[in-house]
Formats: C-alpha cells, sequence, structure tokens
C-alpha cells in the first residue's frame, strides 16, 4: 500500500481545512513509513495517538463549521467522524495492550477512509459552503 501522494485536488477550498487535511495525511503516512521501517511499538503506538488527537481537533473543527452554517447533511458528517475515532482509538487501545499488532488491514483502512471522506463527505461540505459564499 502506497503512502497518500498529496495534491491540489485534495483541497477543498477552506485554508484551515486543506492544512488540518495536509497535516493529517502527514501523520498517516508517517505511520506508514514506521511500520514499513519496521520501527518500534512505541513508537507507531505514538504515531496513532497523534492521529487520533489530531483528528479529534480537525473533526471539531468541520462541525463547527457545519453548525454555524447549518449544513443539511451535518448529521451524517458527524457520525462518519464518530466511526473513524472509534476506529483509531480501538487501533490505539489494542496496540498499546500489546492485543493488536499494526497491520496493512489497518493502513488500509485508514487510507481509504481518509480518502474517500475527503472526496465525498468533505468536498459536498465544501461545494454547501461556497454555494452560501462561505469558501
Amino acid at each position: 500500500m502506497p503512502e497518500i501522494c498529496w495534491n491540489p485536488s485534495l483541497n477543498i477550498g477552506v485554508a484551515d481545512i486543506d492544512e488540518q487535511h495536509e497535516k493529517l495525511t502527514g501523520l498517516i503516512n508517517e505511520l506508514y513509513q514506521s511500520y514499513a521501517a519496521g520501527r518500534a511499538k512505541e513508537i507507531i503506538t505514538r504515531i496513532i495517538g497523534e492521529l487520533s488527537d489530531y483528528a479529534c481537533y480537525h473533526f471539531g473543527t468541520e462541525e463547527k463549521l457545519m453548525a454555524e452554517n447549518g449544513y443539511p447533511e451535518r448529521d451524517v458528517h458527524v457520525a462518519q467522524h464518530r466511526v473513524f475515532m472509534e476506529k483509531t482509538i480501538g487501533f490505539l487501545v489494542d496496540t498499546t495492550k500489546g492485543e493488536e499488532e499494526l497491520s496493512t488491514e489497518v493502513l488500509d483502512y485508514l487510507t481509504d477512509w481518509w480518502l474517500g471522506h475527503i472526496r465525498g463527505t468533505d468536498m459536498r461540505l465544501a461545494a454547501f459552503l461556497k454555494e452560501k459564499g462561505k469558501a
């Protein structure tokens, strides 16, 4: 599974969100690089923790923007965030306890979910904000 190559097609047109997306993409790539290099569990656990913390911050930014602008798909969008957080926190807990090793399946999930979310759900949010003159 290759790293995510950040490119302008992943920008949604809201500067803060785009910067946060790029940082989260970098954390997923750092996790992939650490896994590929066979780094210690402690390093991988630290990166998953950072990813989880920053995703929570990022989702809060998006959710505030949705609430402030009366985004009609807010509930669905927030539910997707919750699923991602539950899975990511589950990976963190399992890795910390030694119950699960980081695997290509976990990396594939993170990459597929992340890219799918940006290209689908976040792009719909961006279109809504542009229509309202907010992006």
